[in-house]
């Protein structure tokens, strides 16, 4: 039987590739060793009405955008004893399009960004953030994109099986309730769950608007700047 905290657990979260193993995971521990359902039949219900949900999700796709600087490659790297000719080289062939640059340059870029001490080599420090910034504006912007897309996709509702549900699971966890009660606590603690589903997800979305106007602001100073 699934207790009243694991199902809302399930409940708050949007329907995933991630929630389906655990709702498998979950349709597997309630099953007895005859392969029959060991809890209320609203609790079966409700994991196979989510188990739905997910299995209408489109194929996976990558979390996050791939951003240089959280490349490993970059977050690794040790502090840099200054640049070589080599690497004054290197930079000097750069594309004048920060659009343009490679991601694996940009990566090699946000590691010497971080690894440069301003206090040890300011000249060279400007050198490379004069070069990285602009390549940094736009993969913020783009991974502040990407994170709106997920935060807007629209969600489907909650099964109406989990007020079902949680109200057996209540019951079976405070038996001193009677039924109107734990209906009465049920629809409380399911609708607090989904208010602060909601609330995640709208803070998601305003965080990344902050994010595409705060690089879009930093792209225009810079332009400003360097005219």
């Amino acid at each position: 039987m699934l207790s009243s905290k694991q199902i809302l657990d399930l409940v708050s979260q949007n329907p995933s590739h991630g929630l389906k193993g655990k709702i498998a995971y979950h349709q597997r521990a309630q099953r007895t060793s005859m392969n029959a359902f060991n809890g209320p039949d609203s609790h079966r219900r409700l994991l196979d009405d989510l188990a739905a949900q997910c299995e209408a999700l489109p194929p996976p796709t990558a979390a996050t955008y791939a951003h240089p600087a959280d490349d490993p490659r970059a977050c690794s790297v040790k502090p840099v004893n200054g640049l070589t000719p080599s690497d004054m080289a290197w930079i000097n062939r750069m594309p004048a399009d920060p659009a343009a640059v490679p991601f694996d340059d940009a990566v090699a870029l946000a590691g010497l960004a971080s690894g440069l001490s301003t206090f040890k080599h300011p000249s060279d420090a400007r050198l490379v953030q004069s070069v990285w910034q602009p390549v940094k504006e736009i993969h913020d912007a783009n991974a502040a994109r990407v994170a709106l897309d997920q935060a807007q996709t629209p969600v489907p509702n909650v099964p109406s099986s989990a007020l079902s549900a949680l109200t057996d699971a209540i019951a079976a966890e405070v038996p001193q309730l009677d039924s109107t009660e734990a209906v009465a606590r049920a629809g409380a603690q399911l609708g607090d769950t989904l208010d602060k589903r909601a609330t995640t997800r709208q803070n998601k979305v305003t965080d990344a608007r902050a994010a595409i106007e705060q690089a879009s602001e930093a792209a225009a100073r810079r332009t400003a700047t360097t005219r």
